[in-house]
């Protein structure tokens, strides 16, 4: 009886591990076939190991007598990576950003400045010396850093009041900083140094205006990409704030939006937006035509819980802050060698 068992059972392993190992390493694309694959699944990062970033043996060693312990993503919200390719991930759980370092095989966090520590951190921009810019929604303020993480200045919090900063997107080239104020229903812009330049949009519905904007992006003639969130739609504007174009509308199906949040675009211009009551990442085409869809609801690969942020990276990689499964999840742009238009 336990030969004939034992018999049967290794006939049953013989025949399932290689399933599941299949399985396991099968390759996760959008579209899916047999359409051609425009995208692939190739993983995600709650720590700095996720990355291939180590810490130390007497690191480790320290970190355990001293009882520290290695922190994880909590509540990812905006996500960022600079022209070096550090990622940058603004967590309200952990009241943190996270800097994840390839180049230099490390990991840093930043928790605020001095006796000042971030209250809901919501997004993060670098500009093209390396500053880092945080939006912290709570406080009202924008913190910024310099490329050493050493706290510069504050914008906000004085006579310039931010009634919930949201997004941001700085143009180098122009001196600016482009800020959302979600309560305000308007996008703030300063200089460099933290002056107000002024003001785009008020709140309401029609051209220029905005209910809850949140998440920006710029493209490379500067225009603004604005999440104009409660509206269901992208406004796109000029880098002075006027009014170009829009696209989308409130709906229950693909195509349309439920709540926009995180926006990106690639070198074809191609928009990528986050829909975080979708539980999707939907593609259009730099005038707003459906491209494809990505993801639905759940926590396995490819799959999001109210998706926030998302950004692009030179290599075509895609980050997108996956909220509730409290991880930043990866999708690689694969190459496109007959020049089909997407899908």
């Amino acid at each position: 009886m336990n030969k004939k068992f034992s018999f049967v059972a290794g006939w049953i392993m013989v025949v399932l591990i290689p399933i599941l190992h299949a399985s396991q390493n099968e390759k996760i694309v959008w579209p899916s076939p047999p359409d051609p694959a425009r995208f692939e699944y190739v993983g995600s990062i709650t720590k700095a190991d996720d990355l291939e970033i180590t810490r130390g043996f007497w690191k480790k060693v320290w970190d355990f007598i001293a009882g520290n312990e290695e922190k994880i993503l909590a509540a990812p919200f905006g996500v960022h990576v600079d022209k070096g390719g550090k990622l940058y991930v603004a967590d309200g759980g952990n009241q943190a950003l996270f800097i994840f370092d390839l180049a230099e095989n490390k990991m840093d966090v930043i928790e605020g400045f001095g006796d000042q520590k971030f209250i809901s951190p919501v997004d993060v921009a670098t500009d093209d010396a390396g500053n880092i810019y945080v939006s912290d929604s709570v406080a009202g303020v924008i913190s910024v850093f310099d490329l050493n993480k050493k706290f510069l200045y504050t914008i906000g919090g004085g006579e310039v009041k931010i009634s919930r900063p949201t997004g941001i997107a700085i143009n180098s080239r122009l001196n600016r900083i482009y800020v959302s104020d979600t309560l305000g229903g308007a996008i703030l812009v300063f200089s460099l140094d933290g002056k107000l330049v002024t003001t785009i949009g008020t709140e309401g519905a029609g051209e220029g205006e905005f209910s809850r904007p949140t998440y920006l992006a710029l493209d490379k003639s500067g225009n603004i990409y604005v999440a104009d969130s409660m509206n269901h739609r992208i406004q796109v504007l000029d880098p002075d704030g006027k009014f170009i174009r829009m696209f989308g509308k409130l709906g229950d199906q693909i195509g349309n939006f439920g709540s926009p949040r995180g926006i990106a675009l690639d070198r074809d211009g191609n928009i990528y937006v986050a829909d975080s009551l979708f539980h999707a990442v939907q593609i259009f085409s730099p005038i707003g035509e459906l491209l494809l869809s990505i993801g639905h609801f759940g926590d396995g690969k490819g799959e999001f819980s109210s998706p926030k942020d998302i950004a692009m990276d030179a290599n075509d990689t895609l980050y997108i802050a996956d909220f509730y499964n409290m991880r930043v999840q990866k999708l690689k742009k694969l190459p496109n060698p007959e020049n089909r238009e997407l899908p």
